[in-house]
């Protein structure tokens, strides 16, 4: 009897110790799907295979790869990561090829070159987080980066917003810093889900006072462009994290709210005739 019952305590013993192991491997990114696993190594070697990528390896799973999450019951990659390794280089073309990405996040490198047109919902259809800001990235942004999250900040981009933003779909985002230009109005309404927006340092021209306020929005900051008009009644009832207007051609009373009591003077210097709260009165 002792001795079945010791032959029980070992098997139960090594069933654990399997279990454990599968539990581990499968952490570790043992479910890597081959194809994502090859065109992670294009894209190292496109970026110049940099030594903080020496852990990409073909020896390792690549869902433990350093930057990189992986879906635990396909393997397939879900996240690329390569962020603040001053690489220089274009965007890898490779990419494209995991098409299962939800986010990107190639931020302050080195990058160069255009934005890629496969950096959208098209060729990566469950895309939602794009961030490639503080790189050298010029040219036009894609009609096809319509990401729910995009992310631009800092870069060399010249050209207009694409008209297909006009009907996107977006939460947040962040074109400052660039040398944009033209009519950025497409990207308000009042039903849209847009809860962040940031234009600053740019080249932008357009009505301010036409515009509907999303009824999500808390983030606005438009300054140092050469947007026009009066800023909308609606902004007195927006609960505002951030707001900035300063250094247009704005004109006509500050709305006065809660929120916007919040923000002082420098948040609307540089106007044309912007007055009340917390400017000089109105007259």
């Amino acid at each position: 009897m002792q001795l079945q019952q010791d032959i029980r305590d070992v098997v139960a013993t090594l069933l654990l110790a399997v279990l454990v192991l599968a539990a581990v491997a499968r952490s570790d990114g043992a479910l890597c799907d081959k194809s994502d696993k090859a065109a992670l190594l294009s894209v190292k070697s496109a970026l110049g295979n940099p030594p903080a990528l020496s852990g990409w390896n073909s020896t390792v799973a690549c869902c433990s790869w350093k930057g990189i999450s992986c879906n635990a019951t396909t393997g397939r990659v879900t996240e690329l990561t390569v962020f603040a390794l001053n690489i220089s280089a274009p965007v890898p073309a490779a990419i494209a090829n995991l098409t299962k990405l939800q986010t990107i996040n190639f931020a302050y490198n080195q990058l160069y070159g255009s934005i890629p047109a496969f950096l959208g919902p098209h060729a990566l259809p469950d895309l939602t987080f794009l961030r490639l800001d503080g790189n050298r990235l010029s040219g036009s942004i894609p009609p096809t980066a319509t990401v729910f999250n995009l992310l631009l900040v800092g870069n060399q981009l010249t050209g207009t917003i694409p008209d297909t933003f006009a009907d996107a779909v977006f939460g947040d985002v962040e074109l400052s810093d660039n040398q944009l230009t033209g009519d950025a109005s497409m990207l308000f309404g009042a039903k849209k889900q847009l809860n962040a927006l940031f234009l600053s340092r740019n080249q932008f021209k357009f009505d301010l006072g036409r515009v509907e306020l999303p009824e999500a929005i808390d983030i606005l900051e438009i300054d140092h462009n050469m947007v026009y008009g009066s800023i909308p009644a609606a902004a007195a009832a927006r609960k505002w994290l951030a707001f900035n207007v300063s250094y247009n051609q704005l004109c006509g009373p500050i709305p006065q709210g809660k929120y916007t009591h919040r923000f002082g003077p420098k948040h609307f210097a540089g106007n044309k005739c912007l007055c009340g709260r917390p400017l000089p009165p109105c007259t």
